[in-house]
């Protein structure tokens, strides 16, 4: 089934008076809303409040099903009047709608959803779907499609025609009404305008936790299949790239990667027994780029590599035939010394926790033959204190204290660089590298307890909490206990609002979800109340029905 939308000729705006604020509103629809046995020759016309700006009209009609010939659309007024050229099918439902973008000259929107349904028949589909759309961004609006399944569902439902449209409201609320029997797929996209032209990677988009959505009879109501709008992938996972730079490969990925799972990654080179990669490392300041040193390869000769084991940093692995590509490789010298590139936390950093990990990353891959030795963090009395070292890849170096660290105290790391190198034996830049920073006050935390609460009384499997404040990402994430009990500690004073997910993939994070192949996103739940957390003071008996 497809969508069109239709046009029709413009008309000049009313005179003066006073300035209108309000959108026109619907004061009644022929043949009305939920009428059968509508005659397949009837025209639709719509009656508002105020009169209609044509072009409004034309934008942002929808009909299902589609008519093999556009209707004619007329405005007149108060007035739109919709005639088709073929007859109506016998015993059909038909939606007409404009969602809420339907304007009066002044461009003041509905403020309502303009919609309408009429059956050919001697009953009407009577289906719902509803839920709510979250994190909405500003000035924006919010369309819901819903595809029908017939035998199966596209392959792309980005690619495909909706059977169903429908728009949130101010608060996100969503409804599909007269509905078939049958299974329903859905999709929100956000849009800066009313009609989204062409769908791309700026869109926000959103899966639900719900695929397939059951219609099982002409009136079956399915509530709360709700959205959370962000950022989802469109294209395919893939290396898009290899450019040589100095003595390196850099590739280009269509997506940023996951450094901790791509960090141990498997490049192949084919016709090639062993690898050759002598050091390989992804970027810390763009993570969509990754660079490889080969050793043993020959000038001006083509190669082609293989990659297994690289994520993105939804979770997706790169496959076949994405993993691959062909380069031709060039030699050249490696004169340029390695940096400090950028450090976590940043140099002078503020508030950080007594546990933190302390990150270096490099411009390039650099050798450090023992880190404990030639690094060394000293607490606030000036003393050395022990911590361990992992390579997160070839340029960043992960530095964890054994201990926590003293609260509201500053340390200091020092790093003498005389024996590092890169694997051109470049020596380091700076012979001394100094990091400091300075610990949180835990007096100025405070913490926030209560219960979790479920209508089958049982907390599901790996139910995960966590609290936001303001547009900073979820601070410290928990799992209740089975008896549904929370603690979320460490919380600086402000306003939080919660969200509660089911973390089905243990990965510590909500996932939303695949377009191709599809896959659901994460059951979950965002609370609009906004809790107030003061330092130094629990917030007790928050609790939550999920």
């Amino acid at each position: 089934m497809q969508i069109l939308f239709y046009g029709c000729a413009a008309q000049g705006p009313p005179g003066g008076g006073p300035k209108d604020k309000t959108g026109p509103e619907l004061l009644s629809v022929f043949p009305a809303s939920g009428a059968t046995k509508v005659n397949t020759a009837t025209e639709v016309i719509f009656t508002f409040s105020e009169a209609i700006e044509p072009r409004s009209a034309e934008n942002s009609l929808v009909i299902t099903p589609v008519q093999k010939k556009r209707p004619k659309i007329k405005v007149h007024r108060k007035k739109v009047t919709i005639s088709f050229y073929d007859p109506l099918e016998e015993n059909t439902t038909y939606i007409l709608g404009f969602g809420r973008n339907i304007q009066d000259y002044r461009k003041n929107s509905s403020p309502d959803n303009i919609t309408t349904a009429f059956a050919t028949g001697d009953s009407l589909d009577q289906g719902q779907i509803s839920g709510q759309v979250f994190e909405i961004p500003k000035n924006s609006y919010t369309t819901i499609y819903a595809f029908k399944k017939s035998e199966t569902f596209p392959d792309s439902i980005l690619g495909a025609q909706p059977d169903y449209i429908s728009s949130a409201d101010a608060d996100g609320k969503y409804r599909f009404t007269n509905l078939a029997a049958g299974e329903y797929r859905l999709l929100a996209i956000a849009s800066q305008t009313p009609r989204i032209p062409v769908i791309t990677a700026k869109n926000p988009i959103a899966l639900p936790a719900v695929d397939p959505v059951l219609i099982k009879r002409r009136n079956t109501i399915v509530n709360n299949v709700n959205f959370r709008l962000g950022k989802l992938y469109i294209n395919r996972f893939r290396i898009q790239s290899g450019t040589v730079k100095e003595n390196r490969l850099e590739l280009s990925f269509s997506r940023a990667l996951d450094t901790q799972k791509s960090k141990n990654a498997t490049i192949k080179i084919i016709g090639m027994d062993q690898s050759p990669v002598q050091s390989f490392w992804i970027n810390d300041s763009d993570t969509r780029f990754a660079n490889i040193i080969f050793r043993g390869l020959t000038a001006d000769q083509k190669y082609t590599l293989i990659v297994d084991g690289i994520v993105d940093d939804s979770g997706e692995d790169l496959c076949e035939p994405d993993n691959s590509m062909t380069f031709t490789y060039i030699e050249k010298a490696d004169t340029i010394k390695p940096k400090l590139n950028t450090t976590v936390p940043a140099k002078g950093g503020r508030d950080i926790d007594t546990r933190p990990e302390i990150r270096l990353n490099f411009t390039e891959s650099v050798i450090i033959k023992d880190p404990l030795i030639s690094i060394q963090i000293n607490g606030p009395d000036s003393l050395p204190i022990p911590f361990r070292y992992d390579w997160l890849d070839d340029n960043s170096l992960l530095l964890t204290p054994e201990n926590a660290l003293e609260p509201k105290s500053e340390y200091m790391l020092v790093a003498n660089t005389a024996g590092w190198t890169d694997f051109a034996g470049n020596v380091f830049d700076d012979s001394l590298l100094t990091l400091s920073f300075t610990t949180l006050d835990i007096n100025s935390f405070g913490s926030i307890t209560g219960k979790v609460q479920t209508m089958s009384s049982e907390i599901p499997q790996n139910l995960t909490i966590g609290c936001r404040s303001g547009s900073e990402g979820l601070a410290h994430p928990v799992r209740p206990l089975e008896s549904g009990q929370y603690e979320i500690v460490k919380l600086l004073p402000g306003k939080y609002r919660f969200f509660i997910w089911e973390d089905r993939n243990i990965n510590g994070r909500w996932d939303p979800g695949r377009l191709m192949p599809f896959q659901a996103a994460e059951p979950f739940r965002w609370y609009s109340d906004e809790i107030n957390v003061r330092a130094r003071w629990e917030t007790a008996e928050v609790n939550w029905n999920y």
